[in-house]
């Protein structure tokens, strides 16, 4: 029975490596998204979000904890162990779920998590939530694989059980088509639980948050039916700078891992319009999921009292810069994340914002939302006055981090600030960055040794310098663990294994 209540509901949906500019109003080709854009049409839009770090397992507990990568001990993907013990969230890191209990919130998450494997979600209770290799510590637990088997379709467990039919998956573009009809596809089945707490919670006065986390658009490409087809690669633009596969960074992918460049692959625009069809169409089923979700929320007349906030991790190259995936670069199309806040209420409806926002600052703007004092060690700010249409700054800049991205254990650590016109990024290596976002917005024109640029320089370093003293950020002295130094595979060899 719908309820008024004095704390809102609050519903986080999270999508996995999505870019903001696939996002209504926005993005360059025609794709099939009815209900984020009828969530645009009622709620705030916020152009200019960033994730701290575009790796999944970090941006993740950032996301939830309001404090930066390097506050949190997770600085790189959390791995099936026994591969990544060290790398965890630290113990006294407090989630979303922790702050609200004690408010009288029942929480729930279900989907991908990748902050830790086995049952523990931090305070959250674990619907059908285990589907991933990264999410579990052996196939018992892993609750798709197990729902597979009764339903007698037969997957394996690799990106959280939807592997690709060998028939028609393009192994060297990361292309295919889903083993599992949508009806038992796992993102499915997860916003299927989702909805199912969602009509629960409609029977009692107990406010809710619910997170769901979906595994898509993120890499391999391999949507069900009919979302494995739905665009035509010939219908596909490309990004302006795919050619520009040059500099630095180049070099620093290749050591660290994670990042692709398509002319080491290599892959030509063909290539590229097949990738971004499939990445359209799994953008095309993240917003199917979505639909999932607010159907009920509506149906159960809870949607009123709802808090709605969509948005995803971080990005991916998709060939922009000449790359692919993600890793050690902090190009737009990897930081600059999809942001969407719907208000308890509605207002104001289908407004856009510039202003700076990021991940950091969707705690604190939830918990000011459910009338929580905000504990101060957040470390980011209240966004309401934004998505409730104000203009005024919340950020003067924003800070972006790098340590590693885990899959090759060679970390890359990078550091970034961001304002509404400058992008500085600094390395250990001495290949500094420096971007004029207004008069350069895809970041080809490095003006770090501009004389004309000097002052931008000094300001942008200078900013990034007292963030750094005021999160306690160890840099340069970066920490790196003794598996990034030795991995487990040289260990093997060093030990006599093969």
């Amino acid at each position: 029975m719908p309820a008024s209540r004095r704390s809102p509901n609050v519903v986080l949906v999270i999508s996995d490596e999505q870019r903001a500019d696939t996002m209504p109003g926005v993005r360059a080709a025609d794709v099939s998204t009815p209900h984020l854009e009828w969530l645009a049409a009622q709620g705030t839009l916020f152009r200019n979000a960033f994730c701290p770090t575009p790796i999944c397992s970090p941006a993740r507990a950032s996301l939830l904890s309001g404090l930066y990568p390097h506050n949190t001990g997770m600085v790189a993907n959390h791995q099936e162990r026994p591969i990544s013990d060290e790398i965890h969230l630290s113990p006294d890191v407090q989630l979303l779920a922790d702050y609200l209990q004690p408010l009288g919130y029942a929480c729930a998450y279900t989907g991908k998590w990748h902050l830790g494997t086995g049952g523990d979600r931090r305070g959250f209770s674990d619907f059908a939530s285990r589907a991933s290799v990264y999410d579990v510590d052996g196939p018992e637990q892993n609750d798709i694989l197990r729902f597979s088997q009764q339903v007698g379709v037969t997957i394996g467990q690799k990106l959280g059980g939807h592997d690709a039919d060998p028939a028609t998956f393009d192994r060297r573009i990361n292309v295919g088509t889903s083993l599992l009809p949508l009806a038992h596809h796992p993102s499915v089945i997860h916003a299927r639980a989702a909805s199912r707490f969602v009509q629960q919670m409609a029977e009692t006065e107990q406010p809710f948050c619910l997170v769901y986390s979906c595994h898509e658009p993120h890499p391999s490409f391999v949507s069900p039916r009919p979302f494995d087809r739905m665009y035509d690669p010939a219908d596909m633009p490309l990004p302006e700078t795919r050619h520009d596969n040059v500099g630095p960074h180049l070099l620093r992918h290749r050591a660290s891992g994670g990042l692709k460049s398509t002319v080491d692959m290599p892959l030509d625009d063909d290539d590229l319009r097949a990738i971004w069809a499939a990445y359209y169409g799994a953008v095309s089923y993240v917003d199917h999921l979505v639909g999932i979700i607010l159907a009920t929320l509506i149906e159960t007349e809870q949607w009123d009292d709802t808090l709605f906030i969509f948005s995803s991790d971080h990005g991916d190259m998709m060939g922009s810069h000449g790359l692919l995936y993600k890793g050690a670069v902090l190009y737009e199309e990897l930081v600059n994340i999809p942001l969407l806040i719907r208000a308890p209420g509605g207002l104001p409806a289908a407004h856009q914002t510039q202003r700076l926002a990021t991940h950091v600052d969707l705690v604190p703007t939830i918990l000011g939302w459910c009338g929580a004092s905000v504990p101060g060690e957040l470390q980011g700010a209240d966004l309401r006055a934004l998505a409730t249409g104000g203009d005024e700054p919340v950020h003067d800049g924003i800070a972006l981090e790098y340590h590693s991205n885990n899959w090759r254990e060679r970390p890359a650590p990078l550091r970034g600030w961001r304002t509404e016109e400058w992008k500085y990024v600094e390395t250990i290596g001495g290949d500094d960055e420096l971007y004029d976002l207004r008069a350069d917005p895809l970041e080809r024109d490095n003006l770090l040794d501009d004389p004309a640029a000097g002052d931008a320089r000094r300001q942008m370093q200078a900013a990034l310098a007292t963030w750094r003293e005021q999160t306690g950020d160890p840099w340069p002295e970066v920490p790196v663990p003794d598996r990034f130094v030795v991995g487990p595979r040289e260990r093997q060899r060093q030990a006599g294994g093969t």
